[in-house]
């Protein structure tokens, strides 16, 4: 999950142009300048090779070394050295390094303002903030960079791309103003209802830079709800027939009319001793380390296997089947230990 690669390409090269000197005698053009900003600033999801070597590798390190603050020195570097070479060596490795890291920070930064988590010390340590800004696709956002790309390469203007860059700023302190506030209504929701939270969050949702989902977390219980923050009266609820945009919309409620929802960590019942089971095992610590807001998606039998499955809440979205679904199973006859598994479209997946 990020920002996607074309998003943060058209960060790179806007960047690219944005700091383009005045005078360009013996250094790269604004052209030029372009499309290593683009290219530099997709370089970082190159990541996503990781995922040749399972989901478990994939969950474990990506966002990481290519994500990293402290290995961006390094790969501006190599980056600089591939493009000096591609383009005969008429220019020094040092004309590209410069652009290469500036659009390998914006990818970064780009990254860290969503919910996924960025490994940005990554390999000293496995510390993954985000600020939960901004839905991982953002057709507004991304619609902002690509028109002052396109206008700044028409007018052949640094100015036009400088301005684009600031626009987002100014979108993004506006998104985080919105969270801020969403996170306010969870607080308030949690005193109004003398419940003891350890932890008032709010991630952002799609369609709408007002659409959020709120999450109390008490203990193992979680309670959670849609709100859009401009919304003043209830939204009706739909035809069963209705187009998804449409189902989806409806889901956001005004904060004076949301719907809260309460969902137990490791299910009701008999799922609850099972799920704790499995959520200690050994085999499924990068789980713990990987899921902020984990949850039992299901046990159920498959094979002659009983299985139980776990997703992360932060990135459930109406009708939507979750990702990121893993777990393990064993034989119903209990003559084995729990193995690792991926839930997939396809179905389950040994690890």
């Amino acid at each position: 999950m990020t920002l996607d690669t074309l998003t943060h390409a058209i960060s790179g090269a806007l960047i690219g142009r944005a700091t383009a000197p005045q005078t360009r005698a013996n250094t790269l053009s604004l052209k030029e300048r372009s499309w290593v900003g683009f290219l530099a600033g997709a370089a970082p999801d190159l990541d996503a090779v990781i995922a040749l070597f399972g989901p478990v590798a994939y969950l474990t390190h990506h966002r990481g070394e290519s994500h990293s603050l402290l290995l961006m020195p390094i790969w501006a570097g190599l980056l600089a050295l591939a493009f000096a070479w591609v383009g005969g060596r008429r220019l020094s490795w040092k004309a590209y390094y410069g652009v290469c890291f500036m659009a390998l920070g914006i990818h970064i930064l780009g990254d860290l303002i969503t919910s996924y988590g960025t490994q940005i010390l990554a390999p000293v340590s496995t510390w993954a903030p985000g600020l939960n800004s901004t839905f991982i696709i953002d057709p507004w956002f991304s619609a902002i960079l690509l028109g002052g790309l396109l206008l700044s390469v028409h007018r052949r203007s640094r100015a036009v791309a400088a301005c684009t860059l600031l626009v987002i700023v100014a979108v993004v302190a506006l998104q985080y103003s919105q969270y801020r506030k969403a996170v306010a209504v969870g607080e308030a929701y949690a005193a109004e209802r003398g419940i003891s939270a350890d932890l008032v969050q709010a991630y952002p949702q799609p369609l709408s830079w007002f659409n959020w989902k709120l999450v109390v977390v008490a203990g193992e219980i979680y309670h959670q709800t849609r709100v859009n923050l401009l919304a003043g009266q209830p939204r009706p609820a739909p035809a069963d027939d209705a187009a998804w945009l449409k189902r989806l919309r409806a889901d956001y409620q005004p904060v004076d009319h949301a719907r809260w929802t309460r969902h137990r960590r490791f299910g009701d019942g008999g799922q609850d001793p099972l799920a704790r089971a499995v959520w200690a095992e050994g085999d499924f610590a990068f789980y713990r380390r990987f899921a902020a807001l984990p949850l039992v998606y299901g046990v159920e039998t498959l094979d002659d296997d009983l299985c139980v499955w776990f997703y992360d809440l932060r990135f459930t979205v109406m009708d939507i089947t979750p990702p990121f679904r893993f777990g393990m199973c064993r034989p119903e006859t209990h003559d084995g230990g729990w193995r690792l598994h991926r839930l997939g479209a396809g179905g389950r997946q040994a690890l």
